[in-house]
């Protein structure tokens, strides 16, 4: 079972570790290939399938992956590296395929090292042919520091390096010249059976017979089984007639031939194939074609319109073209969520991107491209701070492919910086969601070394940039950065600007332990906030001012301000409100510590963390788990009745911790906390108690974790692993019940905690007490203690 102190951020059972999608459509045959393929990998650690575009190497790599992956108990992750054409950035996106999130300063690279150090895994790189130099970089090092890994790569030319294994994915085997219809094989050709199988999704009454059969078979040897191009002829099947499909793309193919002498002949095929796709859409849908090949990834209607426009198709028009390339096979439909969002196939994307590169038109569609994602942007920005934030969290997720093109776009064109730092700069908080921190700052490198953009987009720039290395712990090229940016928001009287870099350097003293300097600062800050005019409060500001009233209130609990109560409530009010909810989780976070370390109510501060931690259920976060969990496990140390669940909590918080690259000495204040707790969680269990128990939970998987933190429920992998004992009285429900009266929970309580009636809990309560022979709560507690 994956642990979450393996740096795993998604949920997996043994048997379904890894990422790989959803077998929608069976490959069709490939038993040859997929047998070999096995064995190649039981003998290598570097396998490359290469071949021409369209033979089916991602098909046929994933189904080796579906194969083999019970050979591999940690995992079989597939990494599409077809919408990447950044080198720089091909570990980051393995580390996101992963699901890890990485929030330390370290290279991507060596989380990927780390992580998979001691993994028995396969990796399936697929689509390396355009970074071939990248991929092979990063494929070394893995494997010389990783024993366990193997990785499967797709590729048109193989990766160069030492030990890699090539395999050739042939062609589909079609029928002989000789072969004929009264003969009955040509059915019992791959190449016919593919074609059969996508004609008769495009229409469910085909069917092949011996008035086709010859056809189909010449159709076959024609297209000289490439799987991409049969399935592509296939699709027309609905409209044309087998003998009108052959006929048309014979002509086609001939005229190609003539004029791509010197290209590969399976190429020419394919193309052949695309090419005469293409002359049969009509003039929406080459149109629509062509557009939409600037999008790397999955997109939905509202994106397609938005490239689309120029006057030359209405909505509705932009609309019926999207169903019909779906009709055609150009475009696959992917419902999700409520909207469809559509797909093509990189070969097709490639094609329709030479023919928009050949209109002269390329330019201003990839700016409509980055304009409608400038947008979304805008939008997310805008929605961060209020109801719609945990939507816009997964949305965001969906278009990063996009958000790096249109990233990329501005750095490479003229004319574009302002816009690409913008949108770097305020997508800032979903950067930090999904731990990309070290990405955004590359981003953001770049675009200020060009230093073509105003002062205003420079400053903010800057402040981001900053905010991201201090949250990595990056202390020394943070400061540089504030400096520089405190420098420009002096010499302009930017309010706005100064109030930010502001609370930056009170969150530096902050994490370095100056308690008073930090208040000082961050009430500073909220004094330049207080200054402006509400018109210049946007959603970027009202985000600040509320991350800095939260920090404030954190470093005002630990110095124990008299009014650190008030100030977190307020961060409550605040994101109350706006119905924020992970930042709701925070302002109960802080409410939390202020009870805890102010008020020293250890009861209520538990309360206040599982609130919020429930509240951050379904956001696939681990950066508030990591400390929540904690701060409850210092609540669970203080009320002495719960030393065990103490330790417990404190080693599932340090796997949430080490799970996205960050260590306690770059927060002196939490570092402190969590010493002090931990020197008496060891004093009253004991060295080996104490270590013993921290240890195992630390090893629990993600649900395992949730459930037993949020609902006592004690893990099923634990049990398995106690030495026999004689068996308890009590049920399950009874021992969570056992243990939360050993909390200290009234029945009330335990009703709302366990989702249960206040009269079932008092039910449970009586059968305890009736089962141990005991007429007191404070009995229980005892007993929990010492037997649980």
């Amino acid at each position: 079972m994956q642990a979450i102190g393996l740096t795993m951020a998604r949920t997996a059972s043994p048997q379904e570790s890894g990422n790989l999608p959803a077998d929608v459509a069976a490959i069709i045959g490939r038993d040859r290939e997929v047998s070999e393929a096995k064995q190649l990998l039981s003998r290598t650690r570097l396998l490359t399938l290469t071949g021409v575009a369209g033979v089916g190497k991602t098909r046929l790599a994933l189904q080796v992956g579906r194969e083999v992956k019970r050979s591999f108990p940690d995992g079989v992750w597939s990494v599409a590296l077809s919408s990447l054409h950044d080198g720089s950035l091909l570990a980051g996106i393995v580390v996101t395929a992963l699901g890890l999130r990485d929030r330390s300063a370290r290279r991507s690279q060596e989380t990927l090292a780390q992580f998979l150090r001691d993994k028995q895994a396969l990796l399936i790189l697929d689509n390396c042919e355009h970074l071939v130099q990248a991929t092979a970089t990063l494929t070394a090092s893995l494997l010389d520091q990783a024993p366990g890994l193997r990785i499967l790569a797709t590729s048109r030319q193989r990766l160069g390096l030492e030990d890699e294994v090539i395999m050739v994915v042939p062609p589909l085997d079609v029928p002989a010249e000789a072969e004929r219809a009264k003969d009955g094989n040509a059915p019992l050709h791959d190449a016919v059976k593919l074609f059969a199988e996508r004609a008769r999704m495009a229409d469910s009454a085909f069917r092949i017979d011996e008035h086709n059969q010859d056809t189909i078979a010449k159709l076959c040897r024609r297209l000289e089984g490439i799987p991409l191009a049969l399935e592509l002829a296939a699709g027309w099947v609905r409209v044309l007639g087998t003998e009108e499909i052959y006929d048309r793309l014979s002509d086609r193919y001939r005229f190609l031939t003539r004029s791509l002498r010197a290209a590969e002949p399976t190429h020419r095929t394919l193309l052949a194939a695309v090419d005469w796709s293409f002359d049969l859409c009509d003039l929406r849908e080459q149109f629509l074609w062509t557009r939409v090949s600037v999008f790397p990834a999955p997109f939905d209607t509202d994106a397609a319109l938005a490239v689309a426009r120029s006057g030359q198709l209405t909505d509705q028009e932009v609309v019926d073209a999207l169903a019909g390339l779906t009709d055609k096979s150009i475009l696959t439909c992917h419902p999700c969520d409520g909207r469809s969002r559509y797909s093509m196939l990189e070969t097709i994307r490639e094609y329709g991107a030479a023919k928009l590169a050949a209109s002269g038109e390329e330019a201003y569609v990839r700016r409509l491209h980055r304009d409608h994602y400038q947008q979304v942007s805008d939008a997310a920005a805008e929605g961060w701070f209020g109801s719609e934030q945990v939507a816009w969290i997964q949305r965001i997720g969906q278009e990063w492919p996009h958000i790096r093109a249109a990233l990329e776009f501005c750095l490479a064109s003229d004319g574009e910086l302002e816009q690409g730092l913008l949108m770097a700069s305020e997508l800032f908080e979903y950067w930090i969601s999904y731990g990309a921190h070290a990405e955004l700052r590359h981003w953001l490198d770049r675009a200020l070394r060009k230093g073509e953009a105003s002062d205003a987009r420079t400053a903010l720039a800057l402040a981001v940039n900053a905010k991201a290395a201090l949250l990595q712990g990056d202390t020394a090229t943070s400061q540089h950065l504030m400096d520089a940016c405190m420098d420009r928001a002096r010499a302009s009287g930017d309010q706005r600007l100064r109030g930010f870099v502001e609370s930056l350097a009170g969150l530096s003293d902050f994490l370095q332990g100056d308690l008073q300097q930090a208040v000082t600062r961050f009430r500073d800050a909220l004094g330049w906030y207080a200054e402006l005019h509400p018109d210049q409060i946007d959603a970027r500001e009202r985000n600040n001012i509320f991350l800095t009233s939260l920090w404030l209130s954190m470093a005002a609990a630990f110095h124990q301000e008299p009014d650190s109560a008030d100030l977190a409530r307020s961060c409550r009010d605040m994101a109350e409100a706006k119905g924020a909810r992970t930042l709701l989780a925070w302002g109960l976070y802080t409410s939390g510590l202020d009870r805890l370390l102010a008020a020293g109510d250890a009861k209520t501060a538990n309360a206040l963390f599982l609130d919020g931690l429930r509240l951050q259920q379904g956001t696939d976060d681990r950066w508030f788990p990591a400390w929540d969990i904690e701060a409850m496990a210092w609540a669970c140390a203080a009320e002495q009745r719960t030393m065990r669940r103490a330790a417990a909590l404190m080693g599932i918080a340090h796997a949430f911790r080490h799970s996205i690259g960050v260590t306690l000495p770059g927060f002196v204040p939490l570092a402190q906390a969590h010493d002090t707790w931990k020197a008496h969680l060891r004093d009253k269990l004991g060295e080996q108690a104490f270590q013993d128990t921290f240890d195992r939970y630390a090893e629990l998987d993600v649900d395992e974790a949730f459930a037993y933190v949020l609902s006592y429920e004690e893990p099923a992998s634990l049990e398995q692993d106690k030495p026999s004992t004689a068996p308890s009285p009590l049920t399950r429900r009874e021992l969570q019940v056992a243990g939360l009266i050993a909390e200290g929970c009234s029945n009330k309580e335990i009703a709302s905690r366990l989702a249960v009636s206040q009269r079932t809990a008092e039910t449970h309560v009586d059968h305890i007490l009736g089962k141990l022979g005991f007429n007191s709560r404070a009995q229980i507690s005892a007993w929990y203690q010492k037997e649980a």
